[in-house]
């Protein structure tokens, strides 16, 4: 997709779940934030007019902060401190994907402080504690499938110590449920 595109999904699915009535905007603000880290790796690519990419930004900060699209960040990171506490075995990438999401945010869009209430950024330092913890058996994510934009600041990516893994040790791990049965 294009970055415009992009622009015009993100702000469409935020803007849905933003006018939601009742229930949870969890998963409006789930592809919306696949949506940013998406076009993240477009504007590497293809720079945007300056104009036009803070304007989206101000939108998506705006958006963000409705109710509904609030109670969703709580949600997502939520749910990424779910993956981190799994982080020894299938939660690993899926919790390190989420925490570069929310990263995002705060490097490119809003402080923290202005997206998120004060529960949530506890949440987010408990985060990297547990990716942190996990780190010394966690099954490696392969170079492929860490986003072309990440940053080093991004450090969890690459911090399972065991980056040797076999594939066949890291696809134990990750599916160490199927095989419980065994």
């Amino acid at each position: 997709m294009r970055a415009d595109e992009l622009m015009r999904a993100t702000i469409k699915i935020l803007t849905d779940g933003a006018e939601l009535e009742s229930g949870s905007a969890a998963t409006h603000v789930e592809r919306a934030l696949d949506k940013l880290m998406d076009l993240q790796q477009v504007v590497q690519e293809t720079p945007q007019s300056p104009e036009d990419f803070a304007y989206f930004k101000k939108q998506v900060v705006q958006l963000l902060k409705t109710d509904q699209n609030g109670h969703g960040l709580t949600m997502y990171v939520f749910h990424c401190f779910n993956y981190a506490g799994r982080g020894r075995l299938d939660g690993f990438e899926e919790a390190c994907h989420r925490r570069s999401a929310v990263q995002l945010l705060n490097d490119e869009y809003a402080p923290w402080s202005e997206l998120f209430i004060p529960d949530d950024l506890e949440v987010i330092e408990e985060i990297d504690e547990l990716l942190e913890e996990a780190s010394d058996d966690a099954p490696p994510v392969p170079e492929p499938g860490i986003p072309g934009w990440v940053p080093d600041t991004h450090w969890w990516w690459r911090a399972p110590k065991r980056q040797d893994m076999t594939e066949e040790e890291r696809a134990e791990r990750i599916d160490y449920d199927s095989n419980d049965g065994l």
